[in-house]
């Protein structure tokens, strides 16, 4: 009986995760829907905005790591972008999962790239508590369906190749709303080769990086510049904000250590900072109102009528 229970409680979890974001949240705010992403982020810079980035997509008691519950609570705390860590199973479906193994964040146990699609939808979340919570961890498609018109995906990769990241996001139309974590000028230069219109994030530490970038033909338009954990770089921030670029950051030692100032963040010049306390930055910010401010103070990124 009880190994019965276990499989119809599987069963039912993975249907959760899978089921159609129409069905999860019929009555949501789409206040993204068709945005000019680039636009948004220039009308950031130039209104001196900062945007908020839910690191892991935000996890708190109840909602575990890279899960839509704790998709659902960022973007009601006021998030924009929702970081996700995307790996893939055995069978190549795009999943999402921080760890190379499900250990940690689940009731299971086993490698990631080992497991079946199928295996892997049967597992249970916990939350940073350990707690089991009542979802199955989702799949790439399912957390783009979630964020469809109400944040954008920003997408860390964990042993994907450009090739299938970028095949993946244009198959679910979502080029307009997502931003892929670049880890080399390299990949950066690859994945603007492969989908020139998509976003990207990019570590820039110098103007030789910019120059590799220029050089190689890349859209600076595309480009938001990660400059590392801390409290950012105001000098290397001001000199990428006269070539139009956005900067990020995040202080997640400061977070752990209970001493972040967000204010602080968003005065040395981040356009988007990643954090892991997401309602306590986005009060500090005043995220989820000033987001939406933004948007209706900077015409070039609504949709047209």
């Amino acid at each position: 009986m009880r190994s019965l229970f276990a499989a119809v409680l599987a069963l039912l979890l993975a249907a959760c995760s899978l089921a159609p974001t129409s069905q999860r949240a019929p009555q949501a705010d789409r206040w993204l829907q068709g945005i000019d992403l680039a636009a948004y982020l220039d009308c950031a810079r130039e209104q001196s905005v900062t945007l908020l980035q839910a690191h892991r997509a935000g996890d708190r008691p109840g909602a575990a790591e890279n899960s839509l519950g704790a998709i659902e609570a960022s973007l009601a705390d006021g998030a924009v972008f929702l970081e996700i860590d995307v790996a893939r199973t055995a069978d190549g479906v795009l999943v999402l999962m921080h760890d190379r193994t499900v250990d940690r964040t689940t009731n299971g146990q086993g490698i990631v790239t080992e497991m079946t699609a199928a295996e892997f939808a049967a597992l249970q979340l916990e939350d940073l508590d350990g707690d089991l919570v009542a979802e199955a961890p989702p799949t790439l498609a399912a957390a783009l369906a979630a964020l469809d018109g109400r944040g954008i995906a920003q997408i860390d990769l964990k042993g994907i190749d450009i090739a299938t990241i970028a095949r993946a996001i244009e198959q679910a139309g979502a080029v307009d709303r997502s931003i892929v974590i670049t880890y080399s000028i390299d990949d950066a230069i690859e994945l603007h080769r492969r989908l020139p219109d998509l976003m990207f994030s990019v570590g820039l530490d110098d103007e030789s990086d910019l120059k590799r970038l220029v050089d190689a033909g890349v859209d600076l338009t595309r480009v938001t510049a990660w400059l590392g954990t801390g409290t950012g770089n105001p000098p290397l921030d001001a000199q990428l904000a006269e070539r139009g670029i956005e900067t990020s950051y995040g202080d997640f030692r400061g977070e752990r250590a209970g001493t972040a100032d967000y204010r602080l963040l968003a005065d040395n010049g981040a356009e988007v900072i990643s954090v892991d306390d997401v309602p306590a930055a986005a009060a500090a910010l005043r995220a989820r109102d000033r987001a939406r401010d933004l948007l209706a103070s900077c015409p070039a990124a609504r949709p047209s009528e």
